[in-house]
Parts: C-alpha cells; structure tokens; sequence
C-alpha cells in the first residue's frame, strides 16, 4: 500500500460508516411508505375486521380508515367528521393527535424518498470504479447488516412486550397524554391494536427483504470487484 492509498484508507472507511447509516435509515423509512398506502390501509383494517369494533358496515369502516390515513398524509385533505354513521366521530382531541401525526409522517415520508434516491444514486456512481465499488459494497453490507441485528432486537422486543414498545415507540414523538384514548373512542376502533400489530410485522418483514436486498448487492459487487482484479 502507498502513502496515498494509506491516507485514503480512513477516509473510505467512514465515508463507507456514513453511507451504511445513510442507506439503512432510508431502507426503514422505503419499507414504511407502502404501508402508508389506501390499498394497504383498507386492506388491513378489514383483515382485523375493525368493523366488529366500530359497529358500522364493513365500507364505511374502511371509508373511515382512508379518510385518516389521508388526514395524516396530507395537509389539503378535508376535516375529519364529528359523526361517522350516528355516532361519535372525531372530536378535537382525537384530530389534534392526527395532526401531531401528521407533523412527523409527511416530513418522514418526504425523507424517506430523498434519501432513498440519494443512496441509489450514490451506490450506482460509486460503483462504477474499483475503489469506488469497494466503498459501495461495504455499505450495503454494513446497511444490511445493520437492519438486521437492530430489526432483531425490536421483533424480539415486541413479541415479549408489544404495549411497551409501542408505548415507548409513539413517547419518541409525541408528548404523554396525547395518544390515549378510551377504548370506545372511533380513531381505536378503526385502529384497533391488533391492527398496529400486523402492521409492525409487515414493516419488519419488508425491511428485513430490503436488508436481505442491501446484502446480497453488497456480495455481489464483492464479487464483481474481485473480477476486476481486486
């Protein structure tokens, strides 16, 4: 190794460190945006069947749902009702929580995308020489390595105590006090936690496909690169 490529060592270690980071949180945040979907919302709530909770035919349950899933993925979208199908709808508590809500998933979600085509971006320029391919296989393997081992310890977490992570997960965002409501409440009805459970496990399941993802690409640029004399 010469002076150079030793001065340069470090340097493609962290920027490799950084990238890995950079990718993983943008993996999170690409397995979050399918969830966040109509098809996904509607198609969840009636495999909970939530209408057993809210008392309302099946349609206007699921209605219900995309009208909130809409509410906190837009800021343009229309007020939420005070009374959904003769009873209690949204009161001011429950729509201030979606707007708290609201607050952290649109900027989530826009960062999530950003980040996502910057590393894609990144990994193709990257890869497109030895050393550059060297810096973009540590990465990916660092990103999907490191999806991995924090995803386990979360599944692990939430299949001992699911109420504590998610309790600990909505106090990362949200003030105490502001996320409770009785049971009867519509917003849990069509929510139901049953609900947040499956959707837990849907977006550990595709962050674990995108780590799985992240690690094979980082394999095979490892092999590519060895072909190229490295």
């Amino acid at each position: 190794m010469t002076g150079s490529e030793g001065r340069r060592a470090p340097l493609e270690r962290a920027e490799a460190a950084v990238a890995a980071v950079v990718i993983a949180v943008a993996l999170l945040g690409a397995g979050l945006l399918p969830l966040t979907t109509p098809a996904f919302v509607r198609g969840l709530v009636s495999a909970v069947h939530a209408e057993r909770d809210t008392g309302l035919p099946i349609e206007q349950t699921l209605d219900t749902a995309e009208s909130v899933l809409r509410f906190v993925t837009d800021a343009g979208a229309p007020a939420l009702p005070e009374r959904v199908g003769g009873r209690a709808g949204f009161d001011a508590f429950a729509v201030s929580h979606l707007i708290d809500v609201r607050n952290v998933l649109v900027p989530a979600r826009l960062l999530a995308m950003v980040l996502t085509a910057a590393s894609v971006v990144w990994v193709l320029v990257r890869r497109r020489s030895v050393r550059g391919g060297r810096i973009a296989r540590a990465a990916l393997t660092g990103a999907g390595g490191l999806l991995v081992g924090i995803g386990g310890l979360v599944a692990a977490a939430g299949v001992l105590d699911f109420d504590r992570l998610f309790t600990q997960f909505h106090g990362l965002f949200f003030d105490a006090g502001t996320w409770v409501f009785p049971s009867d409440v519509l917003l849990i009805q069509v929510f139901p936690l049953r609900f947040w459970i499956a959707a837990g496990a849907s977006w550990a399941a595709l962050v674990l496909i995108l780590a799985v993802v992240a690690l094979v690409l980082g394999h095979r640029f490892a092999f590519t690169t060895s072909r190229r004399g490295v």
